[in-house]
């Protein structure tokens, strides 16, 4: 029998929704525990939505998870109306402050 072949956009569009759905793989549970971790540590208080993009890129296996998150919390940024100078350095900020090198913490 023979596999059908795909066109490389399908390739594209099945890596876009793997991403996408890459949120619901966090038990949610998580985010209050790293809110409260990052209040506690740092003295920042931190929404749901950045918490959970940095949940993702504390715990997500990649090597492009730290890059990907900065620009994730830098488009929420320039959303609520700061600059995009200044909202890329503060994402990097807050993931270079919270994650630093490490991949995954105990």
């Amino acid at each position: 029998m023979a596999i059908p072949k795909q066109r490389p956009s399908d390739y594209n569009k099945i890596i876009a929704e793997r991403r996408r759905n890459s949120l619901c793989d966090i038990p949610p549970v998580l985010v209050p525990v790293w809110q409260l971790k990052i209040r506690e540590r740092f003295g920042i208080n931190i929404d749901k939505e950045i918490a959970q993009y940095i949940v993702l890129a504390a715990h997500e296996r990649g090597t492009w998870k730290k890059q990907r998150a900065i620009k994730k919390i830098e488009k929420l940024f320039i959303q609520r109306g700061i600059d995009v100078e200044s909202s890329a350095k503060m994402a990097k900020d807050v993931i270079n402050l919270v994650i630093g090198n490490n991949a995954v913490e105990p």
